[in-house]
């Protein structure tokens, strides 16, 4: 929609979009127009959404997968994120994701188990493995994609399914450190381990939010017990002896990158001022799109 000019008429249906009378669409492109309204053009062009701030014509491929109004979506969310913001967001992470299956070839999901998530934790202990990691879960019939998150948007990832039933996880990248982007990755992927066949609607999470809901805490917990072991993680040295060499040791012993215990620690400890080296020796936003 190039300058805001282009009508409901001219969207097209694709293989993967839904098909809709020509009311449905009318009423879709009106709330397409709501939704966009109030982006900051600015804003999409530094998180690589628009190429320039006049020619919105790239916001097209999110138009089929906006949720209507009277289709609920399930927010994981604090009390302050704005659910325009994450509908707008998880359209585009559809869009792509849909893109992607197209594109490629992927086999049917069969299912993940404990011991995969566990696997995928060792991977992080090369840095340079989220580039890859797309790559990695395609083999699973997972698709992972990169979708930078809005301003004032909460969410850090959100678990999805197209409608050829392949799981998607997207992740929003909206802090840089490498212990969020692989607690996230966990946490949505737990999902698919304990309950998949109970995903209807998006589930979105918040790596800093204090979560209720059962299942979001059963994720949670998955999620940590696939970084450490739950015995070994009670009495480890590091909470005892709370130096970068403690956590650089017992991380080695986990087979974990060590910004993963810094973050576990500091989130159990609520002291969020310890281990800033480790913390902030990656910039993941880096790894990911460095040329």
């Amino acid at each position: 929609m190039s300058n805001h000019d282009q009508g409901w008429a001219d969207f097209t249906h694709t293989t993967l979009t839904p098909k809709l009378s020509a009311h449905e669409l009318f009423e879709r492109y009106r709330e397409f127009q709501a939704f966009i309204a109030g982006l900051s053009r600015r804003e999409l062009v530094a998180r690589r959404w628009l190429k320039t701030a006049d020619d919105d014509s790239p916001l097209e491929t999110i138009f089929f997968d906006l949720p209507l109004s009277k289709q609920p979506t399930l927010f994981r969310k604090s009390a302050k994120a704005n659910d325009n913001l994450l509908s707008i967001w998880q359209a585009r992470a559809q869009a792509d994701a849909e893109y992607l299956f197209l594109a490629e070839n992927r086999p049917t999901f069969a299912g993940l188990t404990k011991e995969h998530l566990r696997k995928l934790a060792l991977l992080s202990v090369d840095p340079q493995v989220v580039r890859h990691l797309p790559s990695i879960l395609a083999e699973f019939g997972i698709i992972l994609v990169y979708v930078y998150a809005l301003p004032g948007m909460s969410a850090d990832g959100a678990v999805f399914h197209l409608s050829t039933a392949h799981p998607v996880v997207a992740m929003s990248l909206r802090f840089p450190r490498l212990d969020y982007f692989w607690f996230t990755l966990l946490h949505e992927l737990a999902h698919l381990v304990l309950h998949n066949d109970k995903l209807k609607e998006p589930v979105f999470f918040n790596v800093e939010a204090e979560e209720k809901d059962r299942a979001e805490k059963a994720a949670n917990r998955l999620a940590k017990d696939s970084i450490v072991d739950r015995e070994s993680w009670r009495n480890c040295e590091p909470k005892y002896d709370p130096t970068d060499a403690a956590v650089h040791a017992y991380a080695a012993e986990q087979g974990v990158h060590a910004s993963l215990i810094a973050g576990l620690l500091r989130k159990e400890s609520g002291n969020y001022k310890r281990y800033n080296s480790i913390i902030n020796e990656h910039d993941v936003r880096a790894l990911i799109f460095q040329p």
